[in-house]
Formats: C-alpha cells, sequence, structure tokens
C-alpha cells in the first residue's frame, strides 16, 4: 500500500479524471439529483425550493471538502514524517 499518495480518485492535477472517478461532480449528475428532489418532495406534497435543493447542495460539498482536507492533511504529515526519515 502506497501511503504517500492521494487516493486515485482525487488527482489534483487531472481535472478531466476527477470527473470520471467522481460521476457526483457532473454538470448531469445535478440535474437527476434536481429531478430527484422535485420528485420526491411532491410524493410528500411538500413545495420543492431552489433554497432547499441549495442547500442540500451545499451540505454534499462541505462533505467532499472536509473529506479533501482529510486527505490533504494526511499527506502533508506523512511527507513530513519522511523528510525528518531522511535527515
Amino acid at each position: 500500500m502506497d501511503t504517500n499518495r492521494f487516493k486515485s480518485s482525487h488527482d489534483f492535477s487531472n481535472v478531466q479524471k476527477n470527473l470520471q472517478n467522481n460521476p457526483g461532480y457532473h454538470a448531469e449528475s445535478y440535474s437527476q439529483q434536481v429531478k430527484d428532489c422535485l420528485s420526491e418532495m411532491k410524493k410528500k406534497d411538500q413545495e420543492a425550493t431552489k433554497q432547499g435543493f441549495m442547500s442540500h447542495a451545499q451540505k454534499s460539498a462541505k462533505e467532499v471538502w472536509e473529506e479533501i482536507q482529510e486527505m490533504a492533511s494526511e499527506a502533508w504529515d506523512q511527507q513530513r514524517r519522511h523528510l525528518d526519515e531522511e535527515k
């Protein structure tokens, strides 16, 4: 196991690869999420609002950002330990 690398699904140097490995980031996926949200709210006899959907999308983005921060922090710590060991 190579602990000095980010998960392959988060290659910050290759945006296209990120989109392929994380389909939730595609605009088409958000379109489907909007359709699903509208359908779900209609079934519940509730009014679907853009504000409500955006709030849900923001929570998803926050979770992704927290995951990226965790991976970046881990990579930083591992590289620092690796450099310290070389000294």
